[in-house]
């Protein structure tokens, strides 16, 4: 009974055309009616017949009421509990990541304290490195996350807990980022092709096949190979971190990752959306972490001020550009050295050249008559 009372003021806030909208792109047809009040919809397969109406005017008496009753409905038609339906119902046009924990003590449903702050703290960490890889790909991402990756973070957020084991879900909103507009959150009428090419997706998508690519190759006994993967591919050592940390003492750990893709947006989705890592695969993923850190520790970490940048005076068709840094050397002297950043670095560049600010930069010095630097990693020092 505590459920229904529950589930009945949650059925109240749903969205009912988004409901429609939901309904629309999953298979069931409008039934022409006269009412303005309500649309009725039909599922039609085989020998399967169910009929919902859904309320359109919040005003209705019994507008709660009906519309739970919609839901458990349609939860019975896709073989679906009715919070997951709910969940995404009260969520519309988002890509929803579900983490499970599962070991010894936590299936009723709880979990122990400390456990708990990891799998949120690591959650939230997985989705950063995963959008900074996208935007900015590098084996190491030091300092703050570039502002699109803050403001992805802001708009997501963690849903109702699951009972079965432990069950996190992660609601990411669709958004994009554009070099008109910058960061944008999508509507649930915006077309399928943007919400399925948005940054959103990539990231849902990535986050998916990064696991997915760890649990193969350390399957297939080439867990060394995964240190070595193109820019475009690349999984930073943050990403490997924060899956790290989802990783306890226990034998008995099973962390399940599964991706409720949105059921309107169905382009564009990672072929895997459900993958399950045993504590047997934390060893290997601690080692890749050590090999990726190795690679960073044989480079040179300055720190200096913006002396010069170069760059096309466009800023909208501006990829990359010039910064030469002035900083104090092991030798106590002044030097100064020319490195090439990608756009979102090269603005942090401009933003620190503007305030006066310290930068810290990582690579690979090549002295010479004008020394130049193969960055790796550059961060503001606030």
């Amino acid at each position: 009974m505590i459920y229904s009372i529950n589930f009945m003021d949650m059925a109240a806030k749903i969205n009912s055309l988004a409901f429609a909208k939901y309904l629309k792109e999953t298979g069931w047809n409008t039934y022409v009616t006269k009412k303005t009040s309500v649309r009725i919809f039909q599922y039609i397969k085989g020998d399967i017949f169910e009929q919902v109406t859904i309320p359109m005017d919040k005003s209705l008496r019994d507008y709660s009421e009906a519309m739970y009753n919609a839901i458990v409905t349609v939860a019975g038609i896709e073989k679906k509990s009715v919070e997951q339906v709910m969940l995404y119902l009260l969520n519309p046009n988002t890509d929803i990541i579900k983490i499970r924990l599962d070991k010894a003590g936590v299936e009723s449903g709880n979990i122990l304290f400390d456990d708990a702050i990891k799998v949120y703290d690591n959650a939230k960490k997985l989705l950063a490195a995963t959008a900074l890889d996208i935007i900015n790909p590098k084996k190491y991402h030091f300092g703050r996350p570039d502002e699109p990756v803050q403001k992805f973070l802001s708009g997501c957020r963690f849903g109702q807990t699951e009972i079965g084991s432990y069950v996190v879900s992660v609601v990411c909103p669709f958004a994009e980022i554009s070099a008109e507009e910058g960061y944008k959150q999508l509507s649930i009428f915006t077309d399928e092709k943007t919400c399925a090419n948005s940054l959103t997706r990539k990231v849902t998508n990535k986050l998916m096949k990064n696991i997915y690519t760890i649990k193969k190759k350390i399957d297939d006994g080439e867990g060394d190979s995964l240190v070595e993967e193109s820019k475009e591919e690349q999984i930073s050592a943050n990403f490997y971190e924060a899956l790290n940390g989802l990783n306890s003492d226990s034998n008995s750990l099973v962390v399940e990752f599964k991706a409720d893709w949105s059921p309107t947006v169905k382009s564009n989705k990672f072929e895997h959306s459900d993958i399950k890592l045993t504590n047997d695969y934390y060893q290997p993923i601690s080692a890749v972490i050590g090999k990726l850190k190795e690679q960073t520790n044989t480079s040179k970490e300055i720190y200096g001020r913006i002396k010069k940048l170069e760059a096309l005076p466009a800023a909208d068709k501006r990829k990359s550009g010039s910064v030469t840094i002035s900083y104090i050397g092991d030798d106590n002297k002044a030097h100064s050295v020319t490195t090439r950043l990608e756009k979102l670095d090269y603005d942090k560049a401009i933003e620190a050249h503007q305030q006066g600010k310290y930068v810290k930069v990582l690579g690979k010095i090549e002295k010479g008559k004008r020394s130049t630097m193969e960055c790796s990693a550059f961060s503001i020092v606030e």
